[in-house]
This record gives C-alpha cells, sequence and structure tokens, in this order.
C-alpha cells in the first residue's frame, strides 16, 4: 500500500522533480569523478596551481568538505538548507538539498584538484588487478551501508520523492540491520577504505586519505554524539552491542531464562492475520504480547474480501455478525468480456453458514480486531514498539524492541516469538530464513470512489482487448476499482485517481468524473514463499511466510487459515512441549502446501484475465462461453473462489474444528 497522500500543490511538485534530478545526476557525476580520482591518485584534477599555491588550494579543498558536511548536519545547516528550497517545501527536502550540496562538494573537490605531478609508486600488472578488485569491494560495501541505512535518505530520494508523489515521508531511526550488525559506522569505514585503495601513491592521495580518514574518525564520533540525543538510551543500549569501527565479536543477545517467561508468545505484527492470531490465543487464557510499529491507524486499505472459511474462524470469537453489519455482503460476481455478459458466480448457493464473500475495508478489519481483544486481559497490545532482534534459548525466547514514545530499548521474554510482520518481515531475517520469489509482470492501479452507480451489492469483474477492471462495492457507500495497467506503467508519472477513472470509462462504460475520490494506490503483484514456517522458537505466519498475488482476494484469508492452525497447534505445543516438534512440522507442511494451491489458483486467475488483445480476448470469450459457464463447471466455481476447496481450509474436507 502507498504512504498516506498528501496535498501538494503541482508547482511544489514539478519543483520537488527539479530538485531530485539535480540532486541524482549531480551524485552520480560525484561519484564517477570520485572513483577514477581516487584510483589514480589525484592526478587527473583540472586547478591551475602550481608549487605553494597548490598546497593552499588543496588544502581549503580537503577541508572544505568536511567542515561543510558537519555544519549542514547542525541545526543551524538544516534551517539554512530548508531556505533554499521555495515554496514552502524547503524543510521536506533537506535531505535531497544535503545530497545535492554534498555531491557538488565532491565534484569541487577532485574536478578542481590541482596536481603535484610527483609519483611516488605505480602499481602494474597483479598488484594493480588485485588494487582495482578491492576498490571495486570497498564500493560495494558502502553501497550496501547506504541501503543498510536508508538508501532513499542517503541519495536523497526520500525528500523530494514524497512531494513530487503526494506521500508522507517516511524515515527510520537509526540502522541496526546488514553491515550494522557488526560495527557502528560502517559508512565511514568504507568511505575510509576507498582512500586508501589506489594504484597510483601521490603525495595528493596520502594527504587527502589522511586527512579525510581523520575526518571519518571524527565525524562518526560526532554523529554518535547527535544519535545519543536524538535516540537517547536506545542508541546508548546499540553502542553497548555493536563495535564502533573495527569489528569483533558482537555483544550477544542474552539468551532466554531458563525459568518463567514473560509471556507464552510474542506476536510481531498488528495486521489482520497478528490480531486474529491474539484474539484465537486470548480466548484460550494465554498471555500474548502484541507489539506494532506504527502508532497511527492505517489508513485506505488493500484487501477487502472476507471469505467464508475467515468467517467461520470469525464465528469462533463471535465477531462473524460484527464484522458482516460493517461489510457489504457479495453474494453475486458478474463476469464481462469487452461489454458481453458472460455470466455469473453465484455465492448464495455456498455449502456453508455464510453464503456470500464479505467486502470490508482491511482498516476496518483491524479495528474491529483491535477492539476486541479488549475481552481478553491476557493479551497485551504495544503500538510503537519496532522489532530489532532475537535470541533462542532452551526454554524460550528474548526478543528486543524498540519503543518509539520512549525512545527506549525493550527486551520481552516468550516461550515463543510469532512473526506476522508482513512481507518484509524483520522476525524472518532475525531468524536467518530466506524468501525466495520474485515479481508477475502485471502492474494494477485501484482508487476507492462515491458510488454512483447502481450495481448495488455486485462485483463486476470485466475483460477485454485493453486490460482488466474489476469492481467491488465498499461500505459506507464507496466502490474500489481496479485497473490493469502495462508493465512499464509507473505511478509516480500519473494521478492514479482520474487515471483509473478515464480507465473504467474506456473499459467499462462508467463514468466516474463526478464521483469523491477517496483513495487511491498501485500495486505490483508478487509470489514469494519462505524456505520454512518453523525455526527454533520462531513461527511464521500470513505475508510473512508468504506472499500471492492479491487478485482472486485469497492473500489475507490464506493468513487467517494460518492464524487458526497456529492457534491449535501453539496451544497444544505448550500444554505438552514433548509434542512441539511433530505439531511445528506438521504446521509447516500443511500450511505451505495450502499457500501453494491457493498462490497457483490465484495465478493462473490473473494470468487468464490480464492477457490483452483481440485475439485473447475472443479465446476468453469463447471458453466462458463453452467451458468456464457451462452449467456442471458453473455450480463448482463458488465453492472455487470462495476457498472451500483448498486443503487446510477450515471448512474444507478433513479440516479440524
Amino acid at each position: 500500500m502507498e504512504n498516506s497522500v498528501q496535498n501538494y500543490t503541482p508547482a511544489q511538485r514539478l519543483v520537488a522533480l527539479a530538485y531530485g534530478l539535480v540532486c541524482h545526476m549531480t551524485f552520480a557525476a560525484a561519484v564517477a569523478a570520485m572513483a577514477l580520482a581516487l584510483f589514480t591518485g589525484l592526478r587527473i584534477g583540472f586547478g591551475p596551481f602550481r608549487g605553494w599555491a597548490s598546497l593552499l588550494a588543496n588544502a581549503a579543498l580537503i577541508a572544505s568538505f568536511p567542515v561543510a558536511h558537519s555544519w549542514l548536519l547542525s541545526p543551524k545547516g538544516r534551517r539554512f538548507m530548508g531556505r533554499l528550497v521555495p515554496l514552502g517545501i524547503g524543510p521536506k527536502l533537506s535531505w535531497t538539498v544535503f545530497a545535492t550540496i554534498s555531491s557538488f562538494q565532491l565534484l569541487g573537490v577532485f574536478l578542481l584538484w590541482s596536481p603535484s605531478g610527483v609519483v611516488w609508486w605505480q602499481a602494474t600488472g597483479g598488484p594493480r588487478v588485485a588494487i582495482g578488485i578491492a576498490a571495486v569491494g570497498a564500493w560495494l560495501l558502502l553501497g550496501k551501508s547506504m541501503a543498510d541505512a536508508q538508501l532513499g535518505v542517503q541519495t536523497g530520494y526520500v525528500g523530494w520523492s514524497s512531494v513530487f508523489l503526494n506521500r508522507k515521508a517516511t524515515y527510520k531511526p537509526f540502522a541496526t540491520q546488514g553491515l550494522y550488525r557488526h560495527v557502528r559506522q560502517p559508512i565511514y569505514i568504507s568511505f575510509a577504505m576507498l582512500l586508501w585503495l589506489t594504484s597510483t601513491l601521490t603525495p595528493d592521495g596520502l594527504a587527502l586519505a589522511v586527512a579525510w580518514t581523520g575526518y571519518c574518525v571524527v565525524g562518526s564520533a560526532i554523529k554518535e554524539k547527535r544519535f545519543l540525543r536524538y535516540f537517547g538510551d536506545a542508541f546508548r543500549n546499540y553502542q553497548a552491542q555493536v563495535p564502533f569501527w573495527i569489528p569483533g565479536r558482537r555483544q550477544p543477545l542474552p539468551l532466554a531464562p531458563e525459568g518463567t517467561t514473560d509471556f507464552d508468545a510474542i506476536i510481531v505484527g498488528g495486521g489482520p492475520v497478528g490480531l486474529l492470531l491474539a484474539n484465537l490465543l486470548g480466548k484460550r487464557g494465554l498471555k500474548i504480547m502484541v507489539a506494532e510499529r506504527r502508532t497511527q491507524p492505517v489508513e485506505g486499505s488493500m484487501a477487502i474480501g472476507i471469505t467464508p472459511p475467515s468467517l467461520h474462524i470469525l464465528k469462533q470469537l463471535e465477531l462473524d455478525r460484527t464484522f458482516t453489519d460493517e461489510g457489504i455482503p457479495i453474494t453475486t460476481a458478474k463476469v464481462f468480456e469487452a461489454g458481453a455478459f458472460l455470466g455469473d458466480v453465484d455465492f448464495s448457493t455456498l455449502p456453508a453458514a455464510h453464503r456470500y464473500i464479505l467486502s470490508l475495508p482491511q482498516s476496518k478489519t483491524i479495528a474491529l480486531l483491535k477492539k476486541n481483544l479488549a475481552r481478553y486481559p491476557t493479551v497485551h497490545l504495544l503500538d510503537g514498539m519496532e522489532f530489532i532482534e532475537h535470541a533462542n534459548g532452551a526454554n524460550g525466547v528474548r526478543a528486543r524492541f524498540h519503543d518509539a514514545k520512549s525512545s527506549a530499548v525493550t527486551e520481552v521474554t516468550a516461550a515463543y516469538l510469532l512473526g506476522c510482520d508482513g512481507h518484509r518481515s524483520r522476525v524472518r531475517q532475525s531468524a536467518g530464513i530466506r524468501f525466495p520469489g520474485g515479481y508477475y509482470r502485471p502492474r494494477f492501479f485501484m482508487a476507492d470512489f462515491d458510488d454512483d452507480t447502481s450495481l448495488g451489492s455486485e462485483a463486476h469483474l470485466y475483460f477485454g482487448p485493453k486490460g482488466s477492471v474489476e469492481s467491488f462495492p465498499l461500505s459506507g457507500g464507496r466502490r474500489r476499482w481496479i485497473i490493469q495497467m502495462p508493465p512499464h506503467a509507473r505511478p509516480e508519472t500519473v494521478d492514479i485517481g482520474p487515471t483509473v477513472a478515464r480507465q473504467v470509462f474506456e473499459r467499462a462504460g462508467f463514468d466516474l468524473s463526478g464521483s469523491g475520490l477517496r483513495f487511491e494506490s498501485s500495486f505490483r503483484p508478487q509470489r514469494r514463499l519462505a524456505r520454512t514456517y518453523v525455526k527454533g522458537r520462531v513461527l511464521l505466519c500470513g505475508d510473512a511466510a508468504h506472499v500471492m498475488s492479491p487478485i482472486g482476494g485469497q492473500g489475507m484469508n490464506t493468513g487467517f487459515a494460518d492464524a487458526a492452525h497456529l492457534d491449535r497447534v501453539l496451544a497444544a505445543a505448550l500444554e505438552n512441549p514433548e509434542t512441539a516438534t511433530a505439531l511445528f512440522s506438521g504446521y509447516n507442511r500443511a500450511r505451505r502446501q495450502s499457500f501453494r494451491i491457493a498462490a497457483s489458483r490465484a495465478a493462473r486467475g490473473m494470468w487468464m484475465g490480464t492477457r490483452t488483445g483481440a485475439a485473447f480476448s475472443a479465446l476468453r470469450r469463447t471458453f466462458a462461453a463453452r467451458v468456464l459457464f457451462r452449467p456442471s463447471i458453473r455450480e463448482r466455481l463458488a465453492p472455487y473462489f470462495a476457498m472451500l476447496t483448498i486443503p487446510g481450509s477450515p471448512l474444507s474436507k478433513g479440516a479440524q474444528p
């Protein structure tokens, strides 16, 4: 889901784009100039000075970068940079301006350098190749360090893009992952390494290397003092765990105690799956902590469809009626091809207590599940708790969190750690579980408009030569429209809402130009599956374990089924620890199988619906008329799309109650 939409004017967005282009072009030029100059021992500068004049000029260039670099990071420097951007968006572009000025400084140093012409040593043959390889490695380390520290901030992208894309900028707290797990200042270290990896030893290069290496040491110490002011005990605890410059043995997180733990389980992630799992475990009276990194309610919504198996799970919590009252039951989905009606899927005939797909925004699902947690005094929901890392013990885990409210680091112990923190799961990363997969080619734009149509509670699916359109009713008098876009389409280059409205009119004939736009977003489907859902006392659930195409609405519901299964096996494992290994092995095997089936169904449906061109449109129409909507097949469509036929579904054959 995209970040929350802001309201910047077209002029502000154009200014931000211009600053961004200048920033990135200058950054690229500075990197190229620095790489060439350092490797050749600063022999290619265009400075005009010679003799003592060159010494003074070069000394001024050497000093200019650390002095200006440090001042710009001070409060006065930040205010100065804010005044360099018009239209009141200076503070938003501060990191873009900082990256631009720093790049110009580096360009100035290397282009205006006055070479002495003295060469002490020139590497040739094997040594030159070895130094070149080492230099490339140092550049890769620098790139990795910047990526670990939020590459968008380091390169200035976050600042200008947040304004241009009309969204809120996201800045993470200080880095603790990647190279930052081994040393606290990898950017400064890799930068200093570059200064010394030269194939040509000159007094020019030596002077720069000595001076700027000294600045790297002093500058990193100044940076740590600044972080102590900003983050307090959180950064102080990080300092105690990780070496400053020289990699060494990392101070390990203490193992979980052998005796009693703080909680039966810690759930990381307060999304729909994590909250459902917390409710199920809370109903059993288990002591649960739910750690959610956000401090504000989720805006907008991606997932909206809740299937009968998921409603069956909610019924165990006495929430199915509450959810149904808040949502829109969809009993019919009508399918069209090139404007012609092909047939419908009738969910009212389902062999289940809930004979519909419930349309309910994900944000509302989260709110209802969170509210219901108040019924269970043994469940503790903590917002603003960002997971950092964990350590396994014989009888439990110790997890470390950064508390956004107090800027402190908190350590909590539990028998099990449950990762429900989405496809970028830090729990999965901390456990060292690989997450292979990739993106599909199609891209989709979606937008929620006030519903001025007469479609009521029906879902409508429109396919055709130019691409697909999906339409679903939402509560509050709104309707969601999802349009297929070409793979090369980029949301940052267009206004999503108007684009959706235009394509809906061209492909489905509905005029949305006068309807209020309430939410817009874009997505590119992907498929990923964790190598295992279980490692030690860490268990994955929902998107932390798998990601599939959202087309067909099976992703969140597969996560709900994960939660229902994990609820049963975790309770049994806590009651009888000797059975834990077998129980969790069964969970891993069963849920991976269910994912593969659901993900393959979603992929097949997406492939069939996103083929464009007149020929594919004609084939799709023929297939639908002669196969898909034949009476003998049509009666099976509703259970298929309602996920009643996926193994492991609460309503499938052989499912446990």
